[in-house]
This record gives C-alpha cells, structure tokens and sequence, in this order.
C-alpha cells in the first residue's frame, strides 16, 4: 500500500520540542552545534518509497519521458505561466474563522513570491547557488467559483470538536480533516483545485501527498496546521517558521518533489532525490546554518525549500526541481490550470484605491492592506507622523497585499500615502 502523505520537513524537530524547557535548551544547543542531523532519528518525516512505488506504472514512464524534455525545453525558451485555483479550507474548534482573508492573500503573495524565484531569502542566498535559481512559471490563486458554479471566496470555514483533527482516522484509515463525515471538511474536485486545509496537526507544520500516490481522490492536497500558515496571525508569532514558507515546501512535495537529500534521515551519500542539479547532500540541515556546508564532497544548498532549515533561510527552487514539478504537473494534474489569469487588473487607480481592505493583525502589530484586485505597476507606500515626518516608505509592487510594520512608533496618528505616478491617496490611522 502507497503512503498516503509526506510530512513536513521540519515536524520531526518540532516533535522533539514538545515537554520540557530544559528539553527545548539542549535541543537548541544540539541543532545549532550540528547543523546537519545525518542518523539515529524518527520516521515522521520519512518520503522513503512514494516515489520508488510508483516507477512501475505506466503513468511515473511518461512523466519521467516529459521530465527529460523538460530539461533541454528550459534551455531553449520560457514556459507559459500557468495559473492554478486554490482553495483554503479551514477546520477548526473555534467558532469563528480563525484565518483571516488578510492571511490567506498575504499566505499566496509568499508561495507565489517563492514560485516565481523572488522570495524574501533571495538575496540571503549562496553566490555559487544564485545561476541555479528557477522560476516555476506557475502562480496560484484563490478559487473564484465552488465545483457547482457558485461565486466563492476561495475559503471554506468548518467547524469541528475534534482536538488535532488533521491526526484522526476513520474507516479504511481515511484522515478525518478531509471527510465532512468524519467532522472535517470534503475538498473539492482535486483535478480542478488544489485543496488545502488548515487545521490542528499535533506536532507537525504540515503534509502533502505526492503525485498519484494518494490511497483516497478526497485526501489529495496539502494540509498545514494555522500555527504555520502564512506570516500574520498566529503564524506570524511561531519563530522558526513564521515567513509562510511551509506552504511553499508542502507544494513541492505535492508537484513531486523528494526532499533535496532524497530519503530518511540516515548518512548516506548514495541517495538522491533524483534531481540532477542539487548538490548530493548526505542529509538534511535545521536551523539556518552560515557560509559553505559540505557532505558527499560537494557543498550544501541548505537554503533549498525542499531541506529542512528555518523560514528565515529556506530560499529556492533549482532549475531542475522547476522541471520537475513542470512535468508532474502535466502528466498527473492537467486540469488544474485555469483559462487566463487568476488575478485581475485595473488601471484606475481612485477605483482600485476605495476598495482596499485595511486590517489590523493584533497579533503581530502589524497593519495589513489588500485588494482583491492589483494596479500592474508599482506603487510607494509612505507613513508620516502629524509633524510631517516621513516614519516608514516602501515600494508595493505585483502583490495583494501589503504589510505596514508600525510596532516601532509610538503611540499616536498618523497619515498612510499610497502613490502611483502623480496619483495618490491618503487614509488617517491611530496607534494604540
């Protein structure tokens, strides 16, 4: 029987920072002295045989055959971009949705942002790794319509009483987050949306299955629990994994993707994840290691999203990762992509400038501006003081959202200026 999902990369070292505070110190101390973990661990992260079970079918054949042509296709011209819907599904005990709309535009502005190879952590990237640095050529946006042609947000809210909801089985050993029966929520046509569900997963940052590799259609997606979705509200206070980069990993292992050392955690320099640019590593790295790691004589891209260091290192995907993911994505979900572009554009700045939602993510102190709709150009964000003084300026650029970082002013009004060109606006806010 095929495995029915790979772990997040990083469960396993959360697993283990679970009791004790004299445990989470000398974890600390272990993780950062040995910044690469080689043998002797569990197995909740494990990927081994969900891509060897599969070399047998006719389907993996092709895929391997487009994989291959992919390659030499990247040499020669640029790919189509390709659009895919998304929709969030949020299971949770709460009585109200605890996943903003804020945080799940600002969640698709970071894994659209690391798909597209201009991620946060780029510049923090390696010199002899920034030629390797691909974009995917696929962006993802939230569902606009339900599988019955209904107008939706993209975001469904269940609510359950079920504790670690995402850890549940039922019947035949189906995972209770992806069943309404079963008190999760029933995902949507995997061969025309990406499902993903938000909910309580015990220890465990996320899961995603692989190609063809689910027992059941209704589990097929990617599962994150909200301490770790996106970079405001709850997410944006979990340390180690606050900057929304989760998601992007989980897609990797949903577009096909073994983790960048290959399988399991034991020291070996003859696994592979089957990808002919990453360097052969011989396991994985946590933290956010510095300067040139080697293993299996070559040096380490530890700051790869399919390793297992921190958000505030995991940076890229390689050419060949990108071609890879390219052929699971026509081989195994050819019907994903949906007709045009998923988001709109407008060019009159005054309309698209009464529209924007402003939002307050106490949480982090942080204001969040976003649209629904993005001008395609780039606008100056500008915050002055009541005196005049220019206190916080930033370019806002192809993203739907925009966070205004204010925790370091006093308390106070101040004035946001959003300009385009000549065109600007202003709007009053008050710190507290």
């Amino acid at each position: 029987m095929i495995p029915a999902v790979v772990f997040r990369k990083r469960c396993l070292f959360t697993l283990f920072l679970v009791h004790t505070s004299n445990m989470r110190a000398i974890l600390f101390i272990f993780i950062f002295s040995f910044p690469m973990l080689s043998s002797g661990q569990a197995s909740r992260c494990l990927v081994d045989g969900k891509i060897d079970a599969l070399q047998d079918t006719s389907q993996y054949k092709l895929f391997q055959t487009v994989y291959q042509y992919k390659l030499k296709e990247h040499k020669i011209r640029n790919r189509t971009v390709q659009y895919f819907p998304i929709v969030i599904h949020v299971v949770s005990r709460e009585h109200s949705n605890p996943v903003s709309e804020a945080q799940v535009r600002n969640q698709l502005d970071v894994l659209n942002a690391d798909f597209s190879g201009r991620g946060d952590n780029i510049p923090k990237l390696l010199p002899e790794f920034a030629s390797m640095v691909a974009d995917a050529d696929v962006r993802f946006c939230l569902a606009t319509h339900d599988p019955d042609g209904n107008p939706s947000t993209g975001i469904t809210f269940t609510q359950t009483d079920i504790s670690n909801i995402a850890l549940q089985t039922g019947p035949q050993g189906r995972i209770a987050i992806h069943y309404d029966q079963l008190g999760g929520k029933t995902g949507w046509n995997p061969s025309k949306y990406i499902n993903v569900w938000i909910g309580e997963y015990g220890d465990i940052l996320g899961s995603a299955t692989f190609p063809g590799a689910a027992p059941f259609s209704e589990e097929i997606g990617v599962v994150i629990d909200p301490k770790y979705f996106g970079s405001i509200g709850p997410a944006g206070n979990s340390g180690f994994f606050s900057w929304g980069h989760t998601l992007t990993h989980e897609v990797g292992h949903f577009f096909g993707l073994q983790h960048i050392w290959g399988n399991g955690f034991n020291a070996d320099c003859a696994d592979s994840d089957d990808i002919s640019d990453t360097p052969n590593a011989e396991g994985p790295y946590f933290g956010c290691p510095q300067g040139v790691q080697v293993s299996c004589n070559t040096s380490d891209m530890y700051q790869n999203f399919m390793d297992l260091t921190d958000d505030r290192c995991l940076a890229a995907f390689t050419i060949g990762q990108v071609a890879f993911m390219q052929s699971a994505i026509d081989v195994y979900y050819p019907d994903l992509t949906v007709e045009g572009e998923c988001t709109t554009y407008t060019n009159a700045f005054d309309t698209w400038y009464a529209e924007l939602v402003w939002s307050h993510d106490a949480s982090s102190d942080t204001y969040v501006v976003y649209s629904a709709e993005i001008l395609d150009s780039q606008k100056k964000v500008e915050v002055f003081g009541v005196d005049g003084r220019l206190v916080y300026h930033q370019q806002w650029g192809g993203q739907q959202t925009h966070l205004l970082n204010l925790r370091s002013l006093a308390s106070g009004i101040y004035f946001v200026r959003i300009t385009q060109g000549e065109k600007y606006s202003v709007r009053t806010i008050v710190l507290y």
